[in-house]
């Protein structure tokens, strides 16, 4: 005689692997729907393609930011050694900056009464290390790129002692056409200086302290 007991365990279990072979069914296709959104929605024009903002400030795990990207209004006094100092102009542009928060380079444009000034800039310390420059009046009739390399200012002074003793030691230019490389001492008097103008005539001059020239390759000529 079958014992009752044991119908009632065997429809527990035929129910149990019916219940689990409804899961396996729901699981593979609630995995397909959400796949299948999920690609609808990348592929939506309502998608998230961009990105509308005045400022993004990018900050490493501990907060301190590193990189910051802003419009004009927006853009942060630069800070260095934990101290804000003011700006000659207000750009807008991107900013990068060390792991202690000091800024060490940018990307600035810049719409003022000289004209529209871009430049890209990476930084000593304590000053301005480099920096490429375009700028072109507001009428168009003036027009300079290029690149300019400072001396290295003594690491015990802030920005403010530092842009007393700065020089420039290496300029690269093209002005109107008229190109020039000048080579600079340490107290930033031009030495040598090559040159092509916009008429193709080109020259070399070496300068001695007092900016007179003491060789000339056009006197040769």
């Amino acid at each position: 005689m079958t014992d009752p007991q044991d119908n009632i365990t065997s429809d527990m279990h035929a129910n149990l692997i019916r219940d689990v072979r409804w899961l396996k069914v729901y699981a593979l296709v609630t995995t397909v729907a959400l796949g299948a959104v999920a690609l609808t929605a990348a592929r939506s024009p309502d998608s998230q393609a961009e990105l509308t903002v005045e400022r993004i400030n990018v900050v490493d795990p501990s907060g301190v930011a590193r990189l910051v990207i802003s419009n004009a209004e927006q853009f942060p006094l630069p800070r260095l050694g934990g101290k804000e100092y003011p700006r000659a102009v207000q750009p807008a542009g991107i900013v990068f900056y060390d792991a202690e928060g000091s800024e060490v380079g940018g990307l600035a444009i810049t719409d003022a009464e000289m004209g529209n000034v871009s430049a890209l800039a990476f930084d000593y310390p304590n000053y301005d290390a480099m920096g490429m420059v375009t700028r072109v009046s507001p009428d168009g009739s003036d027009a300079v790129a290029g690149i300019h390399i400072n001396s290295r200012p003594p690491a015990d002074l802030d920005v403010i002692g530092a842009s007393k003793v700065v020089e420039r030691r290496i300029a690269i230019h093209n002005q109107n056409e008229d190109a020039e490389i000048l080579l600079a001492d340490p107290q930033g008097r031009t030495r040598i200086r090559l040159r092509v103008d916009q008429h193709g005539e080109a020259g070399i001059e070496v300068l001695d302290a007092d900016g007179a020239v003491t060789f000339s390759t056009q006197d040769g000529a």
